[in-house]
């Protein structure tokens, strides 16, 4: 697996977003975006697949994290979804579907979803969410805490 052009492209993002030139950032994060679509396991070992998808993860919470900094919530949460996806194409999702913290359509326990909505616009809603903990919602969690 040629990681080379995604490499690139992240650090030219990266170099770009420190130079204050926010065009040149999220183009360049778009198309490490692209490039980590394209890349295949070549070994299929089991740190091949997570540096794959390392790889895909990196790429969507660089975009969310750049659309978070330019006040863009909306761009975020669709990143932050699109890395919940990546995840659930390489990886079985949570067995217990049953679970009251399950969120079907993100796929993950609501602890990424309050995370994300603790830092709603409207402070009103933000704070009714305060007091909720990321993780202790989750009973998979809460059930490896108990052994």
């Amino acid at each position: 697996m040629n990681v080379s052009r995604w490499e690139r492209h992240t650090l030219l993002a990266a170099e770009a977003e420190e130079s204050n030139k926010p065009m040149m950032s999220v183009i360049h994060y778009q198309l490490a975006l692209a490039e980590s679509q394209q890349l295949e396991p070549v070994l299929g070992t089991r740190e091949e697949l997570e540096d794959l998808l390392t790889i895909k993860i990196t790429s969507c919470h660089n975009l969310a994290s750049f659309w978070r900094k330019a006040g863009d919530n909306e761009y975020e949460l669709k990143y932050l979804q699109l890395a919940s996806e990546q995840v659930m194409a390489l990886i079985p999702q949570c067995p217990r579907k049953e679970c009251d913290a399950f969120v079907d359509t993100l796929g993950c326990c609501k602890s990424a979803l309050v995370s994300f909505l603790k830092r709603h616009p409207n402070p009103a809603v933000a704070q009714q969410l305060e007091h909720i903990s990321d993780s202790n919602q989750c009973e998979l969690i809460a059930k490896f805490r108990l052994h």
